[in-house]
């Protein structure tokens, strides 16, 4: 691995290359633009309200974010993890750090200020597929996909919980902007 990879923070051009190495498949790059367009504009916006966010990491993350995401599909493994670790092997270690956090904010998070790992977090429950949607058919979607079909009560729970945890955070992101979520659909046109 030459030494360029090996910075704390890859350019777009690094994440690009490490995407194709790979082999993400076309529609996971198309979703992680647009997490990455929502993101970055996101933490602009909080930027020029205080915030201290830092965009390229939001932007890196975001890109890689789903780095291992068909390979999890594959093994089972959880791909948050599976991205961090990889990620970290790379030389990505803070990269990972957001990454692992992009499908549930781990507990007992500092509630202020506001972290990369939560405007990713948020930014990918935002999207679907390549689309940005309101939450409340993201989690209808993850409902029809994994609750309700499951006979894991456990699966039914898990999704709840991370609804209800995903509108506390937008609440906390919207609450110090000035325009709505609903204004984030604009991003579709």
């Amino acid at each position: 691995m030459n030494s360029e990879i090996k910075s704390r923070v890859p350019s777009n051009d690094q994440c690009y290359r490490l995407i194709k190495e790979y082999n993400v498949p076309d529609h996971i790059i198309q979703h992680s633009e647009m997490v990455c367009k929502v993101a970055v504009f996101l933490a602009d916006k909080l930027n020029n309200q205080g915030e201290n966010l830092s965009i390229s990491e939001i932007e890196a993350a975001a890109l890689l974010h789903d780095m291992t995401k068909m390979e999890g599909f594959k093994t089972g493994q959880n791909h948050a993890k599976t991205c961090k670790k990889l990620l970290a092997k790379l030389g990505f270690k803070r990269i990972g750090e957001i990454v692992a956090e992009h499908v549930k904010l781990q507990e007992g998070r500092n509630p202020q200020p506001l972290s990369e790992e939560e405007i990713i977090n948020y930014s990918d429950k935002r999207v679907m597929h390549t689309r940005v949607v309101p939450l409340t058919e993201r989690f209808a979607y993850l409902w029809e996909r994994y609750g309700a079909k499951s006979l894991d009560k456990d699966a039914a729970k898990r999704i709840i919980q991370l609804e209800n945890e995903t509108y506390k955070l937008e609440n906390k992101i919207f609450s110090k902007l000035d325009f709505t979520p609903e204004e984030l659909l604009s991003f579709n046109r």
